[in-house]
């Protein structure tokens, strides 16, 4: 009887992976579920505050500034003499800002939602389409280790903070548009002046971690002849294609952020710190930088979501558990794979009864 009930103490190994799959589905329903309530916190704020005062919300709010054919004249940006010598202080009141205004409520404003929105489409269409990518041979218990704890707590420490500049950073760019038909001027503002605040102390921690990352994978990243191989093969032919540690799609990935996203973390800084850098045009082109390069990676990121879910099945518990079967490298990574067997470093996962494995090396056996 003892021995049956240490039996089935043990979790099921089909089980487990069935608990950490519906684990990861609510984690995402969690997301998105918070993606969309956290601007209605703007609605609690209003409540509470005419609660307090008695204040009624203001029903009328002007679009237009009815002097604005006088300083429309003013924003001519002719140059007088100022006391003052720094870039721009010549000119009364400087016409950069207005054309920042035109480009970010048009071009920005308008394009962006619609990149977003065509590569969900496109990854719903291939998810429609292919079904996804599983496994092809049984998998037999060998696993591999891929990623490092440090590496799994550096990835989703940044995969956390991206979430959350990126709802913050969408509510104060398309709020105007999306959130104030929904919350009112006055929910909008709440939830603006939080989103504010969220964004730039969140940011600069991002950016550490942005730069650790890059740092401590370049040399997983380096280009090689076998990446070109990878992108004419699996993508022109559909054929197999051969890939070491990081295959090309996944370098193509890593150097996006490596090269955009560092634009984007540093049109950040300068926008989080406009003392240290003096420039009206700078601060513009900058948030324009920023607001656009942002748009393209999350855009991009859904790719990455998928890839690392449907796209390719398996890939996410490398940053789950630090490992993944070795049916997964031999299907996806099979120059790294090889390479890792020759290292020895192949292992066998401890099955539901016990009989592999020990207590001395947590349940791992040489394969």
């Amino acid at each position: 009887m003892a021995q049956s009930n240490s039996s089935t103490a043990v979790e099921n190994p089909v089980a487990r992976k069935r608990r950490r799959s519906r684990l990861m589905v609510f984690a995402l329903i969690a997301i998105a579920i918070g993606a969309m309530l956290a601007p209605l916190s703007g609605y609690l704020y209003v409540a509470m505050a005419d609660q307090g005062t008695g204040a009624q919300p203001q029903s009328g709010w002007q679009e237009t500034n009815p002097r604005s054919e006088v300083w429309r004249d003013a924003r001519q940006g002719v140059e007088g003499y100022s006391a003052v010598k720094s870039p721009g202080a010549n000119v009364l009141i400087s016409n950069t800002g207005e054309r920042f205004r035109q480009l970010r409520n048009g071009p920005v404003s308008v394009i962006g939602p619609w990149v977003m929105a065509l590569i969900l489409l496109a990854i719903g269409l291939i998810l429609v389409i292919t079904g996804g990518t599983d496994v092809e041979k049984p998998l037999t218990g060998k696993r591999v280790p891929r990623w490092t704890f440090f590496d799994r707590f550096l990835h989703w420490l940044v995969a956390i903070l991206f979430f959350v500049l990126a709802i913050t950073g969408l509510s104060l760019l398309f709020g105007r548009a999306a959130l104030i038909p929904l919350l009112g001027p006055e929910g909008f503002s709440a939830w603006a002046s939080l989103a504010k605040i969220i964004h730039n102390y969140s940011g600069p921690l991002f950016v550490v971690g942005i730069v650790l990352m890059v740092i401590s994978w370049l040399k997983y990243n380096l280009p090689t002849k076998v990446d070109f191989q990878w992108f004419y093969k699996g993508g022109l032919t559909g054929g197999h294609a051969p890939a070491g540690r990081m295959n090309g799609g996944e370098k193509a990935w890593f150097w996006f952020i490596a090269t955009a996203g560092i634009v984007v973390c540093v049109t950040g800084v300068i926008l989080v710190l406009p003392n240290l850098f003096e420039g009206r045009g700078l601060s513009s082109t900058s948030l324009l930088l920023h607001s656009s390069l942002a748009i393209l990676w999350i855009g991009i990121t859904f790719g990455h979501i998928y890839m690392a879910t449907a796209g390719a099945k398996g890939s996410l518990e490398g940053m789950v558990k630090g490992d993944v079967s070795s049916e997964w490298a031999e299907q996806h990574h099979d120059l790294w794979y090889e390479e890792m067997k020759r290292e020895g470093r192949e292992f066998r996962e401890q099955d539901a009864t016990g009989a592999e494995g020990s207590s001395s090396n947590n349940g791992r056996t040489p394969a």
